[in-house]
């Protein structure tokens, strides 16, 4: 059975569709997140939690902060506003008596009066330190952007300090921000709090004002009591008084952020940002580029932990994140004055989470249905049941199914463990790095349990004979067969290891070797024993010469045996042999017994030598054994022709006689062993050495054939590959 090995493909697959999913969400969300920063499309919900939070970095009213309100009262005292220099004159004049810090009187003098009452006015601005504010008009006239009206002359000369009191409203109308320096202009709390402590307070051009969570918390006086001198001038005494506009109907009141979302009169706003100013509590937004990564670094975060965090675990991430984005902002806000709007992020990871899910869910669906549907197409062992799947969802039903392709792949793993242990061989798998995977029994009896490669262990415990066998310090003998452990895309994973215990057939190589040796020794002596004796006269002549002859013959078969038999056991050890060599030497050994004969044995290109890798011994008993035939079934006074040619990368040696030629029924099996062979005039052969000629032949490569020649003759052609 073939098992089949998992390619990879799906989990491949699997993780480059996530990783595209991934980049895409990245991508999306951090578009999103971007576009809602730069466009301000969260400004709703980041000012309502501004406006929730900003109470809490309020300082505590300053008791430096007098109010001074042109309230209801004094306008029914005083007179249908607006009043006249005089008012004002005289109002001034009694707090400059009291001695105060500075005065800031939010009051715009920018149309000129009666010349006696500016005067007037312009000389009680000069015995105390007032500022006073300029006309912002947005836009200008003549297409001006804006427009910059101060006091009058005389009344402009005289005050301390000048400066603007513009509001920047934002869409929904509410006023959180103060330009303390606009168009070169300082605000005028700014400029009230450089006549105080003589000294910039270094805020910026732009600041979020604390406003706290209910208006009312600075001491306040009537301007009526003021100018009156009801007020007792230890009250105003040392005191940052503010003058400013309260009553009804005047139309200087403003929306800003507070719990009880009533409008505050503008006094009351110049008293918060001069308060914060005093107190440090002015906060900041951070800039754009700020905003930006502070907004997507949580949703970054989120997105990496995905990778490394399970569902839960992601589902609790998110949670934390999405608290974080609510807390860090909040504290940044109250304890650091910096003010991060969290709409976007919180936005980002409400969209990440359920985008990565649905997305990741998709992309597992997908590769889920591809590996099951080719896990089901596999040779694989039936499941015992089939899964519920019809009573669930699409996803259900993929889990279904998948518990039960994991209950094959046990069943599967259990073939497999039983096929492994079922060999009665030691078995083992490898990593490419020789690491042990997987052992059978007998293996594990063999290699035990040490540490280290599966050489290192097999050398610990074996001496090797040569690549591919090792033998035991018991005698057993192993041969080490190797194949490549592949995967489903053609990759190899590993290897597989059997060692073959070969000791019986050692043995046998042992007992085989003995008997060579006891037909290359033990046989050959009686024979030679028997020749010497014929030789010295113990026989009649003409029994002799046949018993020699049998002898002979005898020697002749052991020793064409004992060549052959060794010729197939020992390893080829080619080196580079000239042929024309080694058939020229074959041809000098048979030259004694073809004169006798007087067969003459002609040899042709053999003026250069024919390289080929091989054995010299062996390719000269081959052509020895060729020559030796053609010499012994050739009549007498015949002629044995050797021709040696190159041609094609090959080296071709022919050698034939005029003899009768094989007999037809040998002709198709010539080199057939144990075929017996008979020619005119000479013993029988019964094929040795022609089986002698074809295996060592083969040993390098090369072919051999044989050819009738009419109308008698054969033929034989040697094929071996040249050395190039």
């Amino acid at each position: 059975m073939q098992i089949p090995v998992g390619d990879g493909g799906g989990s491949a697959l699997l993780a480059r569709r996530l990783l595209v999913e991934w980049c895409a969400i990245v991508a999306l969300t951090g578009a999103i997140i971007i576009g809602l920063v730069i466009t301000g499309a969260t400004a709703r919900l980041d000012n309502a939690a501004y406006d929730l939070l900003i109470g809490l970095r309020a300082p505590p009213p300053s008791d430096r902060i007098l109010i001074v309100a042109i309230d209801d009262s004094s306008i029914a005292a005083l007179g249908r506003w607006p009043w006249s220099r005089d008012v004002h004159a005289r109002a001034i004049a009694q707090i400059a008596r009291a001695r105060p810090a500075a005065i800031a009187y939010d009051v715009l003098f920018t149309d000129p009066g009666p010349a006696e009452g500016d005067a007037r006015l312009a000389a009680a601005l000069r015995d105390a330190p007032v500022a006073l504010p300029v006309l912002f008009e947005v836009p200008g006239r003549n297409g001006r952007a804006l427009d910059i009206t101060p006091p009058v002359a005389p009344i402009r000369g005289a005050a301390a300090a000048l400066g603007h009191v513009a509001l920047p409203h934002e869409a929904d109308g509410s006023a959180r921000a103060a330009l303390l320096r606009a168009d070169g202009w300082p605000h005028l709390m700014e400029a009230t709090y450089r006549l105080v402590y003589h000294r910039p307070s270094g805020a910026g051009d732009i600041a979020l004002v604390p406003y706290p969570p209910h208006p009312g918390g600075f001491r306040t006086v009537p301007f009526e009591s003021v100018a009156s001198g009801a007020v007792s001038p230890a009250l105003l005494r040392d005191h940052i008084v503010l003058v400013g506009v309260t009553a009804g109907g005047l139309g200087d009141r403003y929306v800003v952020p507070s719990r009880s979302g009533e409008a505050i009169a503008g006094i009351e706003i110049q008293a918060d940002l001069l308060n914060a100013l005093i107190g440090g509590g002015l906060a900041r937004e951070l800039g754009l580029p700020w905003r930006l990564a502070l907004s997507l670094l949580p949703t970054l975060l989120l997105l990496l932990a995905f990778w490394r965090l399970k569902p839960a675990q992601a589902l609790g991430a998110s949670i934390a994140l999405i608290g974080a984005m609510i807390v860090v902002p909040a504290a940044l806000l109250v304890l650091a004055g910096w003010w991060l709007p969290p709409a976007a992020g919180l936005i980002g990871l409400l969209i990440a989470y359920p985008l990565w899910g649905w997305r990741r869910l998709q992309a597992v669906h997908g590769v889920l249905t591809r590996e099951l549907d080719s896990f089901a197409a596999d040779a694989l062992p039936p499941p015992d049941e089939a899964a519920p799947s019809r009573f669930l969802d699409r996803i259900g039903g993929q889990a279904a199914d998948l518990s039960s392709s994991i209950r094959r792949l046990r069943d599967l793993r259990q073939l497999v463990s039983d096929a492994i242990e079922s060999v009665p061989d030691p078995l083992v798998v490898t990593t490419l790095d020789d690491r042990l995977l997987l052992a059978n029994a007998p293996a594990t009896a063999l290699l035990g349990a040490t540490a280290g490669s599966v050489t290192e262990r097999l050398a610990a415990i074996a001496e090797h004979r040569d690549d591919a066998e090792l033998t035991l310090a018991d005698g057993r003998s192993f041969s080490l067969r190797r194949a490549p452990l592949t995967a489903g895309d053609g990759v190899q994973r590993g290897w597989i290891l059997l060692l073959a215990e070969i000791t019986a057939i050692r043995a046998a190589e042992h007992d085989r070797e003995e008997a060579l040796e006891f037909l290359s020794h033990d046989m050959r002596a009686p024979q030679a024993s028997i020749i010497t004796l014929l030789d010295g006269g113990a026989a009649p002549p003409e029994l002799a010469a046949r018993i020699a002859g049998h002898a002979r013959r005898t020697l002749a078969l052991a020793d064409m045996f004992v060549q052959r038999a060794r010729l197939r056991t020992t390893r080829f050890a080619p080196e580079e042999t000239d042929l024309c060599a080694a058939l020229a030497e074959a041809s000098d050994a048979l030259w004694g017994q073809a004169r006798r004969r007087g067969i003459r044995i002609a040899t042709a290109g053999l003026d250069e030598p024919r390289y080929v890798m091989g054995e010299r011994d062996t390719l000269t008993r081959l052509f020895a054994n060729l020559i030796d035939n053609a010499v012994k079934f050739s009549a007498d006074g015949g002629e044995v022709r050797c021709v040696v040619t190159e041609a094609a990368g090959w080296v071709e040696v022919l050698i034939e006689d005029d003899g009768p030629g094989l007999a037809p029924e040998r002709a198709d099996n010539a080199f057939a062993r144990f075929g017996t062979v008979r020619g005119s005039g000479a013993a029988p052969s019964v094929g040795l050495g022609l089986a002698y000629v074809r295996d060592a032949t083969e040993r390098h490569g090369g072919t051999v054939a044989h050819v009738a020649l009419h109308p008698h003759g054969a033929r034989f052609r040697v094929r071996l590959p040249a050395l190039i």
